[in-house]
């Protein structure tokens, strides 16, 4: 059966007798995308975890030398390449776990979507089976703004962490040198790789938390539509039921 609707003030009016209300895009995408999220970003920061595992160890080998001895040690080393390694894995392992974490927000995002679908089309299942008119709320601004600011959260990680690995490479090629005959008393190319490094890490770490912040906006704004929406179920079953 065809259906048509029309909006009156805050609501969608729906004419037909049958069921007309179904998911969004958005919301029908989000039910398949949350549980996969969520999986990722574990996976991520699992896998951040074992890498820094693994890095530590390499750092507790790497100082059992003296420091003579490290700081002698000559580029293509064995000591110069765990040092490097070291060093460049500090720089791009934080923004794999932010990502980690970014992912795991996305998928609470998706989540939360989820249940304003179940919300959109389980309100509208039970005015229909109370024989009314069937009415929803029209998405309010809150409800377009979570899914945008949730993606150019996860856009921003995603970047960071893209420019954190170009800098742990620079880092890697820094560090494979001799300290002791080249570190140390550098010059020209040397210092102004380090000077690089430093100033990106350096703003780096704050652009991390721009995308969280926009992540956790972005929740917020979806649990204070499901709110929302919630209050204006509650006001509309009472008309039904008065």
């Amino acid at each position: 059966m065809a259906t048509s609707s029309a909006v009156a003030g805050n609501e969608t009016v729906f004419s037909s007798t049958d069921l007309p209300v179904k998911l969004t895009g958005m919301q029908s995408m989000a039910s398949k995308m949350w549980l996969p999220w969520l999986a990722m970003g574990l996976m991520i920061v699992v896998a951040a975890f074992v890498i820094g595992l693994f890095n530590s160890a390499t750092a507790a080998d790497y100082f059992t030398a003296s420091k003579e001895v490290r700081e002698a040690a000559v580029r293509g080393s064995d000591l110069a390449t765990d040092r490097a390694f070291i060093e460049s894995t500090k720089v791009w392992l934080p923004a794999f776990k932010f990502l980690g974490i970014g992912m795991l927000l996305g998928g609470i995002t998706f989540l939360l979507a989820t249940i304003l679908g179940n919300l959109r089309t389980g309100g509208a299942r039970v005015q229909e089976a109370l024989g009314a008119e069937v009415r929803v709320l029209k998405p309010p601004m809150t409800a377009t703004l979570f899914p945008m600011l949730m993606m150019m959260g996860v856009m921003i990680l995603v970047a960071s962490l893209i420019i954190a690995i170009v800098t742990a490479t620079l880092s890697y090629d820094y560090w494979n040198h001799s300290i002791a005959t080249q570190l140390n008393p550098a010059s020209g190319s040397l210092l102004a790789d380090l000077g690089t490094i430093n100033a990106i890490t350096l703003w780096l770490a704050p652009f991390k938390f721009v995308g969280l912040a926009l992540l956790f906006t972005g929740i917020g704004l979806a649990l204070a539509t499901i709110v929302r929406v919630l209050r204006w179920q509650s006001q509309r079953l009472w008309e039904l039921l008065s």
